[in-house]
């Protein structure tokens, strides 16, 4: 039941008035939620209908669907404008992704290839980011038609496509090409591999968290090639790199994961060295269970330390 006190705060003329009551009808649960939602989705302001976009994404059914589309359509009109930062557009997405609603397909292809630059502090800066993240998401749980190539090309986006302004050449970030790695697993499909042996192969320039998301991803799907893949990132300079491939063989379950996460412990020290012993008490073997009792008697004190704090708690 909507109180009269919270309808009156809704429809305030005084900005603060109302970011209470949105924030307040965040909260609620109940059908009369639902169209209120909606109507402070046309605030006039932006962070109001942000606030409404992120409580429907939570708790927005099939029939709010069709009326956030329209809205999302709307802002992506003029989204400087209309919906500056994309945050609007980006909770929206993801709740399109929550419902599976595959008739969504049509705006996430918009949303998945929205750059929009806008001045942060006086400096150019890409804040579609985060919208295109969200629509790769929302595309692989809709099995939306197409998602495979669209999310592929935003893994590759780097900002030097053939269609790239200079400006997003320049301040393109990581986490769209992260959250097409995490999609592409999501697809659930063999030719979905592909695109992330083809990064994972040449990773020249690539940032560590989205080549981390790949490994992931091919595990996920369960690609008997990827192994060979893993190896080699193993053997790579990056600790960060090396012992994340270490622990995505324990997962798995690759033949010999055991000596090669041992080895990771004999070559770092530090954060890696704890992360590769994590990785081999986490395959649970028997000969996991070797290694890691012959560590326990290590020469070097950090391990022995790490395997007291770690193995034994």
């Amino acid at each position: 039941m909507i109180s009269e006190a919270l309808l009156q705060l809704l429809n305030s003329r005084n900005t603060p008035d109302r970011i209470r009551g949105t924030q307040r009808l965040a909260r609620m649960e109940g059908p009369d939620v639902q169209p209120l939602l909606l109507e402070m989705l046309r605030d006039k302001n932006n962070y109001i209908a942000a606030l409404a976009a992120e409580a429907l994404g939570k708790c927005a059914d099939l029939e709010a669907a069709a009326v956030m589309i329209e809205h999302f359509e709307r802002l992506s009109a003029n989204g400087p404008k209309l919906d500056p930062g994309c945050h609007i557009r980006a909770h929206l997405a993801f709740a399109f992704g929550r419902l599976e609603y595959l008739h969504a397909d049509g705006i996430l292809r918009i949303g998945i290839r929205t750059v929009q630059i806008e001045s942060v502090g006086g400096v150019p800066f890409d804040t579609g980011g985060h919208l295109r993240a969200n629509c790769a998401l929302a595309m692989a749980q809709i099995r939306a038609p197409g998602a495979l190539r669209d999310i592929a090309l935003l893994l590759f986006d780097d900002g030097s496509g053939i269609f790239s302004s200079a400006s997003h050449r320049d301040i393109v970030g990581v986490e769209p090409r992260k959250a097409a790695a995490r999609a592409l697993g999501m697809l659930a499909t063999v030719e979905a591999r592909v695109p992330l042996t083809l990064r994972l192969y040449y990773p020249h320039g690539e940032s560590a968290d989205v080549l981390q998301q790949c490994m992931q991803s091919l595990v996920d799907l369960e690609d008997p090639d990827a192994l060979e893949l893993l190896h080699r990132f193993v053997e790579t300079d990056n600790p960060e790199l090396a012992v994340f491939a270490g622990l995505m063989l324990a997962r798995a379950r690759a033949d010999g994961a055991e000596q090669t996460l041992r080895g990771l412990v004999n070559r770092y020290s530090g954060d890696a060295m704890r992360a590769a012993i994590l990785a081999l008490i986490s395959l649970r073997t028997d000969q996991a269970e070797v290694h890691l009792r012959e560590l326990a008697n290590d020469d070097r004190k950090a391990v022995r330390d790490a395997i007291k704090e770690l193995v034994t708690g």
